[in-house]
C-alpha cells in the first residue's frame, strides 16, 4: 500500500466569524485560541485509492462537501473515493446553511475551505508516494461521560415545556461511553519514518473556555502531543459515534451562598445540568487527555499489514426512519477496509454511543481487527439515536430538531433495521467493487462471520 499526506493551517485572522455549536452564541469573533487544520491522506493498493479528510469543523456541510468534490472530480476522484470527517469542534467557522441557528456561514470563508481542500490534494499529487506499514496502538482515556440522564420529577422549560419525567442533558456516570483511543502510525517502509498519524476517539469538542474564540478543542491538544513525538507531520483525527457523549471535566468554580440558591432552582424547575467550568479546568483536562495519549504512544505497537485496500457506499433517505420536514439531505454510510485488520465505519450524522454495540451485533467486524466508527461524515443531517432513546425523548431525539432543519419524529420501529440496512449496503457494495478489481480472488478480510 502507498500513502501521500498532508496539512494545512486554514484559521481565518482576517475577518470576523460566526462560530457554529451554540444557538445562543450570535457574535461573530475574530479571536484565536489555537489554529485550526485541514488534514488529508492518500491511500493507494492497485487500482484502488481512498482520500480520507480530517477537518476542525463543527460539520463539514453539504455546501463544502459538494464544492470539494466537484473541484476533485476534475482530479479524476470520484465521490466514493472521499471521506469527509469534521472533528465536531464547536468553536470553528460555521459551514452549513441548514444548521445557520447554530452558526450562519460565510460564503466567502466557505469558498476558501474548498479552495484549502484542493490545494491540499494538489500538494499531495506532488509527493512521491511511500510505501507504509501500520502500527496501531490502543488505550483508554477515562476523560468523557455520557450526557443523557433521566430524570424522574416533573420539569418546566423553554425546549419541551412541562413534563412529568425527562431525559437532561446532564452528567450520567452509569451511561454509556467508549473510553478506547486508537492512534494508527503509517510507517514509510523505507525508513520506518512516521509519515502520518489516523487516531481515533469518542468524545464531543465542547470544552474550550472561552466558548467565544476559535479553538480545534481537544483534537489540536492531542495534534500538538502527537507532532512533539514524529514532528510536523498530518494529523487525521476521526471521530467517534459520540453524539451523546462529552467531556467530563472536574469543575473548580466555588458558588456562592446565592449561586447555590439560583442552581438549586433551576435544578428543581428545569432539572439537572452540567457545571460550569474555567478556562484553567478546561487546560488541566485536555493537558491530561494529552498526557495519558502519550502514555499510549510508549506502549508495544500492533503491526497491521495494509494489503489491500477497499471502499464502498451506500445512502439512505431519512424518511425511512423520519417522518416530517427535513433538509435535503440523505444518511450516508462509508467503508474503509485496510487489508483484513482495519475498518472505517463513517455516517453522515451526530451518532449516540450505543449505535457501535447494535452494529458490532449485526454486521461482526473482523475477527480480532479494529473497527473504527465514525460520525460527522459529509453532509451530516442530525442526531441519530436508537430505537430505545426515541421513546425516551430528550434532545438528541426532539431539542436539535429545529437547529438541524428538521421538524417531526423518529420511527422507533423503523430506526435500527433501516440503518443496518444502509450499513450492510455499504459493506455490499464493497464486496462488489473489490470483486469488479479482483474478478478470480476473494480478498482477505472478507465478512465471512456475517
Amino acid at each position: 500500500m502507498l500513502a501521500r499526506a498532508a496539512s494545512c493551517d486554514v484559521t481565518p485572522r482576517d475577518r470576523e466569524v460566526r462560530l457554529a455549536g451554540y444557538a445562543s452564541r450570535r457574535n461573530p469573533t475574530s479571536s484565536v485560541l489555537d489554529p485550526i487544520e485541514i488534514s488529508a491522506l492518500l491511500l493507494e493498493c492497485g487500482e484502488s485509492r481512498c482520500l480520507i479528510f480530517s477537518f476542525d469543523l463543527m460539520i463539514v456541510g453539504s455546501e463544502l462537501a459538494d464544492m470539494i468534490r466537484s473541484k476533485l472530480k476534475a482530479r479524476g476522484f470520484e465521490s466514493d473515493d472521499i471521506v469527509l470527517l469534521a472533528s465536531h469542534t464547536h468553536s470553528a467557522p460555521a459551514t452549513d446553511r441548514a444548521c445557520a441557528s447554530l452558526g450562519v456561514p460565510d460564503p466567502q470563508l466557505v469558498e476558501a475551505l474548498a479552495e484549502a481542500a484542493d490545494n491540499l490534494v494538489r500538494r499531495i499529487e506532488d509527493q512521491q508516494p511511500s510505501e507504509i506499514e501500520l502500527s496501531a496502538l490502543q488505550g483508554r482515556l477515562q476523560h468523557s461521560i455520557n450526557r443523557r440522564r433521566h430524570w424522574p420529577f416533573p420539569t418546566l422549560g423553554r425546549t419541551y415545556g412541562f413534563r412529568f419525567t425527562s431525559f437532561a442533558l446532564a452528567p450520567n456516570p452509569t451511561g454509556p461511553v467508549d473510553e478506547r483511543a486508537t492512534v494508527l502510525l503509517l510507517r514509510r517502509t523505507r525508513d520506518d519514518q512516521v509519515l502520518a498519524v489516523l487516531w481515533h476517539y469518542a468524545c464531543h469538542p465542547t470544552a474550550v473556555i472561552p466558548d467565544n474564540a476559535i479553538s480545534a478543542d481537544y483534537p489540536g491538544a492531542i495534534r500538538h502531543a502527537l507532532r512533539e513525538r514524529f514532528g510536523d507531520i498530518p494529523c487525521v483525527f476521526v471521530q467517534g459515534f459520540c453524539g451523546d457523549v462529552r467531556p467530563n471535566i472536574e469543575s473548580s468554580l466555588k458558588l456562592g451562598l446565592r449561586q447555590r440558591f439560583q442552581r438549586l432552582v433551576r435544578t428543581l424547575v428545569s432539572g439537572p445540568g452540567f457545571a460550569g467550568c474555567t478556562t484553567e479546568d478546561w487546560k488541566r483536562w485536555s493537558q491530561s487527555m494529552a498526557s495519558r495519549v502519550r502514555d499510549i504512544l510508549q506502549g508495544p505497537p500492533r503491526t497491521l499489514t495494509p494489503e489491500n485496500l477497499q471502499c464502498g457506499s451506500a445512502s439512505l433517505a431519512l424518511d425511512a426512519f423520519f417522518s416530517g420536514s427535513t433538509p435535503a439531505k440523505a444518511l450516508s454510510a462509508q467503508i474503509v477496509r485496510i487489508g483484513g485488520q482495519l475498518e472505517i465505519v463513517a455516517l453522515s450524522a451526530e451518532v449516540t454511543v450505543s449505535w457501535q454495540g447494535i452494529l458490532d451485533r449485526a454486521i461482526p467486524p473482523p475477527a480480532g481487527g479494529i473497527r473504527l466508527y465514525a460520525g460527522y461524515a459529509g453532509a451530516l443531517f442530525g442526531y441519530l439515536s436508537t430505537a430505545t432513546q426515541v421513546a425516551e425523548g430528550g434532545y438528541e431525539v426532539e431539542g436539535f430538531q429545529p437547529l438541524f432543519g428538521l421538524s417531526g419524529h423518529f420511527e422507533a420501529d423503523r430506526i435500527e433495521a433501516a440503518v443496518i440496512g444502509c450499513v450492510t449496503s455499504a459493506f455490499d457494495d464493497l464486496e462488489r467493487r473489490t470483486r469488479r478489481v479482483e474478478p478470480t480472488a476473494f480478498r482477505a478480510g472478507s465478512r465471512d462471520n456475517r
